[in-house]
């Protein structure tokens, strides 16, 4: 209860508010451009907010944080590019969407989702976090080898009807990952004696090689198709659109929820 009231007032000044809207505007850019992540900006942002007011920096932080993990939606959706590794996802459903003339729409209930998902996950984040806490700390590692074999395996849901195309991509996953040093016996893993590989391959590195310039390389070769013309100027959606798919963005708020604090845990 104290934590709540603390964050109320903390709604209330002025000065919080604004912090945290220009935080997030800063975000969706820094979010929107291929190869810059939040991690990189909120990084950078340290160093400028060193000698400020531990909750004027919190604020700024934390909205470039929000906004850029959001910000990935927009090239997503447009150009079938991530701007961030969250937004992969996005590009699945939001990119064909866009080829269809309906980029406005995908945007904006892009931007809907992920306002109630904020709310969601800083609502659990004031009432609940001890209660989260637990449930993170009740996983032992074992758990998570069955939370890693069932995202491969939803790899192959997602691959459509050609599955060895889906293992092929999960055991490039799985081969990406292991480059680097073992975290528990520091052992070198697929090296092959550079420095360089040691701290493993960014996924941002990853995402760009495999989503922008493979997509790159597709629109050059489809130049001489005529361009879709793209309706962006009314993106806030209908609300009977919010409507129907508000029980579905509950739901994966909160699934979420759970899969933060679980990564949160094993980091």
């Amino acid at each position: 209860m104290d934590s709540l009231m603390y964050m109320l007032n903390a709604w209330i000044s002025l000065d919080y508010v604004l912090l945290t809207a220009l935080g997030t505007l800063l975000g969706i850019y820094v979010g929107a451009i291929p190869g810059l992540s939040v991690t990189m900006a909120v990084s950078i942002l340290i160093s400028f907010t060193f000698s400020w007011d531990i909750n004027n920096a919190l604020c700024l932080m934390i909205g470039i944080y929000m906004g850029g993990v959001y910000g990935g939606s927009r090239t997503a959706i447009l150009l079938n590019i991530p701007g961030a590794p969250a937004a992969i996802v996005t590009a699945l459903d939001g990119y064909p969407l866009a080829k269809k003339g309906l980029a406005g729409q995908a945007i904006g209930l892009s931007t809907i989702m992920s306002v109630i998902g904020g709310f969601v996950g800083i609502a659990v984040l004031a009432v609940a976090a001890p209660a989260v806490s637990d449930f993170a700390l009740l996983f032992q590692p074992r758990d998570y080898l069955l939370l890693g074999v069932m995202g491969i395996t939803l790899v192959g849901a997602l691959s459509g009807r050609s599955l060895i195309k889906g293992i092929f991509a999960g055991a490039l996953g799985i081969g990406i990952g292991t480059v680097g040093l073992d975290p528990l016996t520091a052992e070198e893993r697929f090296t092959f004696g550079y420095v360089e590989l040691w701290s493993g391959i960014s996924p941002v590195v990853v995402m760009i090689g495999l989503f922008g310039l493979t997509e790159a390389l597709v629109q050059l070769h489809h130049l001489d198709k005529a361009m879709i013309k793209q309706k962006v100027d009314k993106i806030v959606p209908k609300f009977r659109d919010i409507k129907k798919h508000l029980s579905l963005s509950l739901q994966s708020s909160f699934i979420g929820v759970a899969i933060g604090a679980l990564l949160r845990n094993r980091r």
